[in-house]
């Protein structure tokens, strides 16, 4: 990667626990790429997360790349950002967005104080860690726990309200991914709701074939709601988001319904993935029905 950076005349800055890439393509637009969660555990060189795809448009693209997984939590990170902000690199252009999914997109919102005005494009983020502020989040314990969540770049819910225009994709039924959201609401702010999606949302819009069309149009601020909510009804055609959706009713107590459902799915679709979901959801009729052991 360094020698990527290097060949297309950017830098490579290492701090303790991040690298921050850019990959200039003299490109208008900065895209501000920021690692999740699993990123971190790739094996042998990686690039920005989003790399291909944010080249493939001519963007110029800054990738803050995690050694490990600290939620950006670490204060040379934030002197980074600083600086970049004081020196003005972030006005050399025309159009500077954030991007990131899960602990990736709590970075894209939070660091987007470092360069007001930007787009943000943030899928199922988190608003902070803070257990005070974030009394129902009981994911991510170790990182509750064993990070300062205190100061500079700590709450998305502020570093957003510098963004120009900010989108926050998530899944309604994943409550505490419907909880950030609620505290990332503002008037900068569209908040697109998925639901049955999960939390993993890039690999599910990809599934769908729905990533690209969402991100372009979101990246540069030109997302609408109605244009989004056209796109998603593309789920009804995807075997990954009907099984999860089967899965909700299954885990929601919705027996009936679910097997009607799945027998219907499968009279046009029969994957093996709605068989065994429609399964499951059989098994679970039959141990409801049963009578009790005497």
């Amino acid at each position: 990667m360094r020698a990527a950076a290097n060949a297309s005349g950017g830098f490579c800055h290492e701090m303790t626990n991040h690298v921050a890439a850019l990959l200039p393509c003299a490109g208008q637009r900065l895209v501000v790429s920021f690692d999740n969660l699993v990123s971190p555990k790739a094996e042998g060189a990686r690039m920005p997360w989003g790399h291909e795809f944010l080249a493939r448009q001519g963007w110029d693209v800054l990738g803050i790349m995690a050694r490990r997984a600290d939620w950006f939590r670490h204060p040379d990170l934030w002197d980074f950002f600083d600086r970049l902000r004081d020196e003005g690199f972030f006005r050399r252009y025309q159009a500077v967005s954030m991007y990131g999914a899960s602990m990736g997109g709590f970075g894209a919102l939070t660091f987007a104080a470092a360069a007001p005005g930007c787009t943000v494009l943030a899928m199922a983020p988190q608003s902070t860690l803070a257990p005070r502020l974030t009394p129902f989040e009981h994911r991510f314990r170790y990182a509750r726990r064993h990070h300062d969540w205190t100061g500079r770049y700590a709450d998305a819910a502020e570093g957003m309200r510098a963004a120009g225009r900010a989108y926050v994709l998530f899944d309604p039924m994943e409550q505490a991914d419907a909880a950030h959201a609620a505290r990332l609401d503002g008037p900068n702010v569209t908040l697109l709701r998925l639901p049955h999606a999960g939390h993993k949302l890039p690999p599910a819009l990809r599934r769908m074939g729905l990533l690209k069309d969402v991100a372009l149009p979101a990246l540069t601020g030109g997302l609408e709601p109605s244009g989004f909510y056209r796109l998603y009804r593309q789920r009804r055609n995807s075997v990954p988001w009907l099984v999860n959706l089967l899965a909700h009713a299954r885990q929601r107590g919705h027996l009936d319904a679910g097997l009607r459902l799945a027998d219907t799915l499968l009279e046009t679709r029969p994957h093996f993935k709605l068989r065994k979901e429609r399964r499951a959801l059989q098994a679970a009729l039959d141990a409801r029905n049963s009578p009790p052991e005497t």
